[in-house]
């Protein structure tokens, strides 16, 4: 099941390929895109979040073209989460162990494809199970049934 909720940046110079992979994230449930065309405007919107992204998609191009590695950049900010960045065309996305997905950072050789793109946020929108409650006595397998639920139709509220 999608979190619909992830906060998704792709940044790339070229329109086709933001496009493209924000058509790609649609497909599977993620609409809270920003995409960006350049690095200037990507680092503004990463120090000005006032929350986290979930996920940079994005062009290495993009950061050689300013002199700065898009990899390095990533990894020391505390506003990207986990990052997918590709050179510039059909991949694969490398297996994660469960202990290391706390910020997955892949390097991919091209533009992830569909299968990639599902692979990856597979990786990173895995359910997050905290803990497990008890069931009450009477709801338990063997247990004696739940008490019938009252009509509380006529309360304050709607007198």
């Amino acid at each position: 099941m999608t979190n619909k909720t992830l906060r998704i940046l792709i940044a790339d110079e070229h329109p086709c390929q933001r496009l493209q992979l924000e058509k790609m994230l649609n497909g599977l449930g993620y609409y809270r895109i920003a995409p960006v065309e350049s690095f200037d405007e990507l680092q503004r919107l990463v120090h000005c979040a006032l929350e986290p992204f979930n996920l940079l998609l994005g062009n290495y191009e993009l950061g050689s073209h300013a002199g700065v590695d898009l990899a390095r950049f990533c990894r020391v900010s505390a506003q990207i989460q986990h990052a997918l960045l590709y050179h510039s065309q059909h991949l694969k996305v490398p297996a994660v162990p469960q202990a290391e997905r706390q910020a997955v950072n892949v390097s991919l050789p091209q533009v992830p494809d569909n299968d990639a793109l599902l692979s990856f946020m597979a990786i990173i929108d895995a359910p997050v199970v905290i803990g497990k409650l008890e069931l009450p006595p009477g709801m338990r397998a063997g247990g004696k049934q739940a008490p019938p639920r009252r009509n509380f139709a006529h309360t304050v509220f709607n007198r």
